[in-house]
């Protein structure tokens, strides 16, 4: 497959992100896991996506009026996320129960995108075909699994990431690769195409 991926982010806060981006260095440096660090950093509210013939302009359309007079929601890093294939932080739970207003953000957010997803995009199952997660990644695709009790060892003194931040930033990017049906993330290049700052509404 050729041609390029869409995806829409959530970005946390300059802190945040500069810890987080800390460690995606290091983990680059240190144990040579580049994939994470090849992104900005992020939560995925809708990944990965082959788009089909409509016009992106008009997606973009549809989303700027999606996040008009929207105000940012409470999100809470208050758990790890760790699968198969990589680990990082977990942005589920708020307060311990399932943040069912960022869950329904990320579903009303799937509904604009829908109709604009190619019908043999590459990434319907793997994005749409299981409960959505939302999380912030350390590492993924390139890190082996034994490794991950000596990584999470040597992660112990990094700074602390836990407690709430608000969901005011989102990007929506558009994502090149030399090999979408092969190893995809070690060609990522990527550029914004949109940004939304949402403000506290009174």
């Amino acid at each position: 497959m050729t041609g390029s991926r869409f995806a829409l982010y959530l970005l946390p806060p300059y802190p945040l992100a500069r810890d987080i981006a800390e460690v995606h260095s290091m983990l680059r440096k240190q144990f040579g896991f580049a994939a994470a660090d090849r992104f900005p950093v992020h939560c995925t509210v809708k990944g990965f996506f082959k788009k089909n013939e409509k016009p992106v302009d008009r997606l973009v359309e549809e989303l700027d009026a999606f996040f008009t007079d929207r105000g940012p929601l409470p999100v809470s890093i208050e758990n790890q996320r760790v699968d198969p294939i990589g680990f990082g932080l977990s942005l589920l739970n708020l307060d311990g129960k399932p943040n069912q207003p960022f869950l329904k953000l990320r579903e009303e957010v799937v509904e604009i995108i829908l109709p604009y997803i190619a019908d043999d995009c590459d990434f319907r199952e793997h994005d749409l075909g299981h409960p959505y997660h939302p999380h912030i990644t350390f590492a993924f695709r390139d890190i082996p699994n034994e490794l991950y009790e000596n990584v999470f060892a040597w992660l112990a003194p990094a700074p602390e990431m836990t407690g709430q931040f608000s969901a005011d930033t989102y990007h929506f990017l558009e994502f090149f690769s030399d090999d979408w049906p092969g190893n995809w993330w070690e060609t990522i290049r990527w550029r914004l195409i949109r940004s939304w700052r949402l403000e506290e509404r009174a």
